[in-house]
C-alpha cells in the first residue's frame, strides 16, 4: 500500500512538472513582437494611417487591370487581339482573366473593410480625428470604385461589410443583391465618404482620394443607374449633371494641356493639372 502511494505522489509531481513546463514553454513563445509592426501598435500617427491605406492604391487592383484591358478595349473594338474570346464575344465565367478580375475586385473590397475596421478599433495613439476621417473616406471611396466594376462587369453580387463575420459564418450562401441595390449602396457609400474626406487636398502632389474625387464617381453611378429599367430615369440623370457640375465648377482640376500626356503617364505633368480624380498609383 505505501509502495502504490509512492508511486502515486511521484506520478503526480510528474504530471504537474510536465504542466508546468508546458505552460511556461507556452508563456515563453507566445511573445509580443518587438522587431515589426502590428496591427494593434500600428495607427498610432497620422503619418502611420496613411501608410496603412497606401497600397489599396496598387497591388489589390492588378489582376483586374489585366483583365480590364481585354473587357474595356478588346471588347469594345478598340484593340484587336486576334483569337481572344473578348474580340469574338465568347468569353465564359470559366476564363481565367474574367475570374482573376472578379477575385481583385473583392480583394480590394476585403482590404478596405480591414483598413476602415483597423482604424475605428484603434485605441491611443497620435493620429488625429481629421487624419482617421480621411483615410475612412479614401477606403470607402475605393470599396464604392471595387463595387462599380463589379456590378458593371458581373450583374447581381453580394454585398461585404465585414470579412471576419462573412468567414465565421455560412460564406456559401450569403445572398446576392440587385443591380439597383447595388447602385444605391455605392451612392450611400459615396456620400458617407465625402462627409470624411478633405476638399482640393491633392491636386499635383499624390491625386489621393479627397471630396471631389468621391464626387466624381456620383455622376458616373446615377448615369448608369438611370438606364436600368430599360428607359432613362429623369431624376437619375438630373444627380448626375447636378454633381458633375460641382466637380467641374469647384474642384480645381483642369483637363491637361496636351492630350498626349495623359497616355505618357508622366507624373510632373499628367498629375499637376490635377485631371485624374481617381488614380491607380503604381509606385
Amino acid at each position: 500500500m505505501e509502495d502504490y502511494n509512492m508511486k502515486n505522489i511521484i506520478k503526480g509531481i510528474v504530471i504537474a512538472g510536465a504542466l508546468l513546463t508546458a505552460v511556461s514553454c507556452q508563456e515563453f513563445l507566445n511573445r509580443p513582437t518587438e522587431d515589426n509592426y502590428t496591427t494593434a501598435g500600428f495607427y498610432q500617427t497620422d503619418e502611420q494611417v496613411l501608410q496603412g491605406i497606401n497600397y489599396l492604391y496598387n497591388s489589390p487592383w492588378y489582376d483586374f487591370q489585366r483583365g480590364f484591358i481585354k473587357v474595356g478595349e478588346v471588347m469594345s473594338g478598340n484593340m484587336y487581339w486576334g483569337g481572344s474570346p473578348y474580340l469574338s464575344l465568347t468569353a465564359n465565367g470559366t476564363d481565367t482573366d474574367l475570374m482573376n478580375m472578379s477575385y481583385s475586385l473583392w480583394s480590394v473590397n476585403g482590404h478596405a473593410n480591414t483598413i476602415i475596421k483597423n482604424i475605428l478599433e484603434v485605441q491611443g495613439g497620435k493620429a488625429s480625428q481629421a487624419g482617421k476621417n480621411q483615410v475612412i473616406g479614401e477606403a470607402l471611396t475605393l470599396k464604392a470604385l471595387a463595387y462599380f466594376f463589379l456590378v458593371r462587369s458581373f450583374g447581381e453580387v453580394p454585398i461585404v461589410h465585414d470579412n471576419a463575420a462573412l468567414l465565421s459564418g455560412d460564406y456559401n450562401s450569403i445572398p446576392k443583391v440587385t443591380r439597383e441595390g447595388i447602385y444605391e449602396y455605392i451612392i450611400m457609400t459615396l456620400e458617407k465618404a465625402m462627409e470624411l474626406l478633405p476638399k482640393n487636398a491633392y491636386i499635383g502632389q499624390y491625386n489621393r482620394v479627397d471630396y471631389y474625387a468621391a464626387e466624381a464617381l456620383l455622376p458616373k453611378t446615377y448615369l448608369t443607374k438611370a438606364g436600368l429599367s430599360g428607359s432613362l430615369n429623369a431624376e437619375d440623370l438630373a444627380k448626375a449633371a447636378t454633381y458633375a457640375k460641382d466637380v467641374i465648377d469647384n474642384s480645381g482640376r483642369t483637363l491637361s494641356p496636351r492630350y498626349s500626356d495623359i497616355f505618357r503617364l508622366d507624373p510632373k505633368t499628367f498629375n499637376a493639372t490635377g485631371e485624374p480624380l481617381i488614380s491607380w498609383q503604381w509606385t
